[in-house]
């Protein structure tokens, strides 16, 4: 009988005491052995009120200033089922595989739990946006204190979009087709 009912006390205190995962605080930005920190407050108090302090404040140009707060608090429709579909399918886990590669948790620099953190968040952001999701409200729901961010990867990436953009306004230009005429 005591077994019993310490199982039971076991099986309430689970019940009531669940852990949450903690949303992050801050941002790391990694460049080899340097690195530079920005809390999830300063970059939520610039896109809403364009606050600048600290390191933000001498990275962020007064020309890009209204750009980088739009694309920070630009909502974009992401239905959650559809959403997590996509994420557990082969397209989502190479997505998740190479952003994985430029943002990961600090203290878990492991790439398979980088891409559940992300995954994570990112079902998270959606669930509390009501099938919407900003950069900002992914930074939020991100399941871990510190977010760091490989600058040299992030240029790899940016590069290889800027590439497929031109590549894709070629081709959609049709040079074949004027040719033709």
């Amino acid at each position: 009988m005591p077994k019993r009912r310490i199982m039971i006390f076991l099986l309430l205190l689970q019940l009531i005491y669940i852990p949450t995962a903690n949303a992050a605080q801050k941002i790391t930005f990694v460049k080899g052995i340097f690195t530079r920190s920005i809390t999830i407050k300063e970059i939520e108090e610039f896109a809403e009120r364009g606050i600048k302090k600290g390191f933000l404040g001498k990275i962020i140009r007064k020309k890009d200033e209204e750009k980088i707060r739009a694309v920070l608090t630009k909502e974009y429709n992401a239905p959650i089922v559809l959403t997590s579909r996509l994420l557990y399918s082969e397209i989502g886990n190479a997505l998740l595989k190479r952003i994985s590669k430029v943002l990961y948790s600090s203290k878990l620099p492991d790439k398979s739990m980088s891409i559940l953190a992300i995954r994570s968040g990112t079902i998270k952001a959606i669930n509390i946006g009501k099938d919407k999701i900003s950069i900002i409200s992914f930074l939020k729901a991100y399941p871990g204190n510190v977010i760091s961010i490989d600058v040299t990867e992030l240029y790899k990436v940016l590069n290889k979009v800027e590439s497929m953009s031109e590549l894709m306004k070629f081709y959609s230009d049709s040079p074949l087709e004027k040719l033709k005429k």
